[in-house]
């Protein structure tokens, strides 16, 4: 037998090995694959604090619910319309959520009205996720906003909730 015929054979049993040993892990992975595709096809809800100073500075944010992150908040786009309005104004937000396991980025359009104390304006409104990077590429989601803007305090405080899910 030559040397070449018995290196062959070697890399044959040796490559034949490998080759069951990867058929195998497949076999027990692939399950689990389709467990986490199921998974992150549902919906769940989100929750979403932030609180930033007035005026354009950054803000912080905690999420937690469908997923936890936190980080940087940065508000990328604000523009204010209805004014003047006995009520208030109607402010067109875009904004960045800036996490450890990647951006997303939500529009949001929220009423901002007047309340008995003239420093803080109440705030409702909704928003929708519009992009997204690293963990949150795939991500989509909709929903409700409330919170105030604290003049004198110097403080925007606003929750985000809402059901999102991973496409």
């Amino acid at each position: 037998m030559s040397v070449a015929s018995i290196s062959r054979g070697r890399i044959t049993s040796a490559t034949s090995r490998y080759v069951h040993l990867l058929a195998l892990l497949a076999a027990v992975m692939a399950p689990l694959a389709f467990a986490n595709t199921a998974a992150a096809l549902e919906r769940g809800v989100l929750t979403i604090h932030t609180t930033k100073p007035l005026g354009p500075t950054l803000g912080q944010f905690s999420a937690s619910g469908a997923f936890s992150d936190s980080g940087v908040l940065v508000t990328e786009r604000r523009i204010v319309s209805a004014v003047p309005s006995p009520f208030g104004v109607v402010t067109h937000l875009v904004l960045r959520f800036e996490g450890q396991f990647g951006t997303f980025t939500i529009a949001a359009q929220i009423i901002e009205t007047v309340t008995a104390d003239p420093n803080i304006f109440a705030n409702e409104g909704n928003w929708a996720v519009v992009d997204g990077t690293g963990a949150y590429t795939t991500l989509h989601g909709t929903g409700d906003v409330e919170g105030t803007v604290d003049d004198a305090a110097n403080l925007i405080t606003r929750d985000y909730v809402g059901l999102v899910h991973f496409k």
